[in-house]
């Protein structure tokens, strides 16, 4: 069974973030990038598929600039067989639908029978890419999955989390799309020998004409979901500061609540 991993690269968390010049995303002159952390897990159950003998190859799949190369790095020295890198200048900017269409079109003749991702990236949050790929291959999907078995040659079994703590179990035909939680499991890290050996696999690079799209369809040209302004939070009015005895404050509290809210 071969599986793949969809993965992003995105800034470190503990980069300086700084709005840029035109206000429409952050400057990333001075970031560092690494794997989307959502994604680590998403790969971390595939490898452990493949250690159990349950899936023959794990490839991981990323969309983005010739940094985002290191993502996939990070992918074959965990683990991952191979690496496909869909890269073209005219894919910045562009939105959900569009990179799911990239992507449908990259691996639909690839073969693969179990296809996971993070539940979403830690730069956007869109949640959307993994539930539009599955739409648009005709495949069936689950999202915010906590828990993972194969349940024979043709099926998965999965655990999704609700809303109020509640778990739905749900079994889905292969060919299927599951995006996983964090805490799904334990991700491994990369090891010396995996690192060595991760600069022989094969990392495949394709543009958009390689795959027959063309820019004026799926590019950032024709995004229809675009950002428009960043802007720090508005600074809210100095706290007052009540004084007095603890009775004294507590009925004053309740005096301006009463007030200003009229709950009480």
């Amino acid at each position: 069974m071969k599986s793949l991993v969809l993965v992003k690269h995105v800034p470190d968390s503990n980069s300086p973030f700084r709005i840029n010049g035109s206000a429409n995303w952050i400057d990333d002159a001075n970031l560092s990038f690494v794997l989307n952390d959502y994604d680590r897990y998403a790969l971390e159950e595939l490898l452990a598929l493949k250690d159990a003998g349950k899936v023959s190859e794990v490839v991981a799949l990323t969309v983005g600039p010739a940094a985002a190369t290191s993502a996939l790095r990070t992918c074959l020295a965990t683990g991952a067989d191979r690496a496909i890198h869909v890269k073209d200048e005219a894919l910045a900017g562009c939105d959900p639908l569009s990179l799911a269409k990239v992507i449908k079109t990259a691996i639909q003749n690839e073969g693969f029978s179990l296809v996971l991702a993070g539940l979403q990236a830690d730069d956007d949050n869109h949640t959307q890419v993994g539930a539009l790929v599955a739409r648009l291959l005709d495949w069936p999907c689950a999202t915010a999955t906590l828990r993972l078995s194969l349940q024979g040659d043709d099926t998965v079994r999965v655990e999704r989390e609700l809303e109020n703590n509640r778990l739905q179990v749900v079994d889905l035909k292969l060919p299927a799309v599951v995006t996983v939680q964090t805490g799904i499991n334990t991700p491994r890290y990369a090891s010396l020998k995996g690192i060595m050996a991760a600069k022989k696999k094969e990392i495949r690079t394709v543009a958009l004409g390689d795959l027959g799209l063309d820019a004026g369809t799926v590019g950032g040209s024709a995004a229809r979901m675009k950002t428009v302004r960043f802007a720090p939070p508005p600074k809210g009015k100095g706290a007052e500061m009540l004084e007095g005895s603890p009775d004294e404050v507590a009925k004053e509290l309740l005096k301006r609540i009463r007030e200003r809210t009229g709950v009480i």
